[in-house]
């Protein structure tokens, strides 16, 4: 069905399920709506109670749209980006005086990486769809979790001294994100 929050339509999609609260789970172009079964609300109130939070995102979306038009997705193989990944941890391992414990690739929805306090290293197959600095850029922020666990004041000086502009770096990590899902979904990668 085609909802209107303020000035924008989208399509929504309503599911009952024996949930405790309503759940928004929004795309670019797609609205998810969980709904406890015993609800006597209609769709249009349930958006009402979110509508000025939806209406921003959806916003953001449309900004992040205009913004990866000729962004290009890199093509490496799951062996390439291995090989690159490989490359990257060898040199920041040295350099962070850093040792991983573990390195493994899972298919993630949200994140790029992760880090364990085991020292196990976890990193998205979607990076390969990134640009050869970003990968190096998402292994260092990683091997710089087996220093400190928390993104907090010494962390992001570890990370300021390889990369001063980090903050840059992530938001074109947004941009790759939004596209990497926006292909993903309209089933081109």
């Amino acid at each position: 069905m085609k909802v209107k929050i303020k000035d924008i339509t989208i399509t929504c999609t309503a599911v009952y399920r024996k949930v405790k609260y309503i759940r928004f789970e929004l795309t670019y172009d797609h609205l998810n709506l969980i709904i406890p079964e015993k609800t006597t609300q209609s769709i249009e109130d349930i958006i009402k109670i979110k509508e000025n939070y939806l209406y921003k995102k959806i916003k953001q979306y449309q900004q992040l749209e205009s913004n990866t038009t000729n962004l290009e997705l890199n093509t490496l193989s799951d062996v390439e980006l291995r090989k690159l990944v490989d490359k990257f941890i060898k040199i920041y391992e040295k350099k962070l005086n850093v040792s991983v414990n573990r390195l493994q690739y899972r298919q993630t929805k949200y994140k790029w990486g992760s880090c364990s306090i085991r020292g196990n290293i976890t990193l998205s197959y979607d990076l390969k769809y990134l640009p050869e600095k970003l990968i190096k850029y998402i292994v260092y922020h990683e091997l710089t979790h087996l220093i400190v666990l928390n993104h907090n004041t010494e962390f992001f000086n570890i990370i300021k001294k390889e990369f001063p502009d980090y903050v840059s770096l992530d938001e074109e990590l947004k941009l790759y994100e939004f596209n990497i899902f926006k292909n993903k979904k309209r089933g081109e990668y």
